[in-house]
């Protein structure tokens, strides 16, 4: 014990002597390395681009399984958001009625849908812009068509006068069919208008009879086609933004960031179309029959619609009923800065 006394006493005076040099070397470093850290969180703010963060709010975006919505099923599995520093995350709804419902709720932050639904959406104080038209009528490439049922294939608009149509009342379809009638120059009341809301059943109800026509979207106007029914007019030479991408007004200094991810997306979609046929078939509900040859359709700019295109939907849904006063294009048009 004295031997390991005398020892611990003889180490006293070492371990006594060094602490100002030890505590100087410690102080030192711990300078140094802090003054690391604080020139790296410099750079790193200056190579990030502005509103960039580490930890950025999750976007939640409604979508429905259509082809419309590929631009953002494209950015999200490809990852284009998350290089322009946006967390999105895309919440899948299986009918517009159950997105609506969650964006009124405030579940979501945005969500993809037509321009009379963006509207309504408006019209209820659900501030979210129309930030881009996801997809416009095309020549070639039609999105709706007015499609008959196989016991009535070939029958042209001439021969359908009296006939009945599948639609669903104060939504874009209905917008369509007075849009298509009064591009072929037929009377308001050419066709008899049978509501039923659900596109299935509508295409059930063609393919038995029950019904002379339908409107529908792709793919299910190909299908039809594939089973009998024929085409009797189409949206494509309509020039008319069907659909739109909006987010919440809060998100307003993201919208660049957004529309660069997006248009990154198209230009994929562009430059190589076949390497999305399996994403187009997974999240777009193309039918099995047509999964192997179904077209991945060209998509417009990303860019909000314009005054005039607004005011026609509009008037439309003032003469229907649908708004009692014209919403500023300023409030339901997120313009492009």
């Amino acid at each position: 014990m004295s031997a390991l006394r005398g020892s611990e006493h003889e180490a006293l005076p070492r371990v006594r002597h060094l602490p100002e040099k030890e505590e100087s070397r410690k102080y030192v470093r711990m300078r140094r390395i802090f003054v690391s850290i604080v020139w790296a969180g410099l750079v790193l703010a200056m190579i990030l681009p502005s509103g960039r963060t580490a930890r950025a709010e999750t976007v939640r975006i409604g979508v429905l399984p259509v082809l419309d919505a590929l631009p953002l099923q494209v950015a999200t599995q490809d990852g284009l958001f998350l290089e322009q520093g946006l967390d999105v995350e895309l919440v899948p709804f299986q009918s517009a009625l159950e997105r609506d419902m969650a964006a009124q709720a405030g579940r979501i932050d945005g969500y993809f849908g037509d321009l009379v639904a963006a509207l309504l959406l408006l019209r209820s104080d659900v501030p979210m812009p129309a930030l881009l038209v996801s997809y416009r009528t095309t020549p070639g490439h039609p999105m709706f068509a007015l499609v008959t049922t196989p016991g009535r294939k070939g029958a042209t608009l001439a021969d359908l006068k009296g006939a009945s149509v599948g639609i669903s009342t104060s939504t874009i379809i209905e917008f369509l069919l007075d849009r298509l009638e009064a591009r072929h120059h037929l009377p308001r009341d050419y066709f008899r208008r049978v509501e039923i809301k659900k596109f299935p059943l509508r295409l059930q109800m063609l393919a038995t009879g029950q019904i002379d026509l339908a409107l529908l979207p792709e793919p299910l106007v190909s299908l039809n086609v594939l089973k009998g029914g024929s085409l009797a007019a189409t949206d494509g030479d309509l020039n008319l933004p069907l659909t739109v991408v909006c987010l919440h007004e809060r998100l307003r200094p993201q919208f660049p960031a957004f529309r660069a991810a997006y248009a990154e997306a198209l230009e994929r979609l562009t430059r190589d179309p076949e390497s999305y046929r399996e994403l187009m078939v997974r999240s777009c509900a193309i039918p099995a029959p047509l999964t192997a040859r179904f077209p991945v359709p060209p998509y417009p700019a990303p860019v909000p619609p314009t005054r005039t295109e607004l005011d026609d939907v509009q008037d439309w849904m003032l003469d229907h009923g649908l708004l009692q006063a014209r919403i500023p294009f300023e409030r339901a048009v997120a313009l492009a800065h």
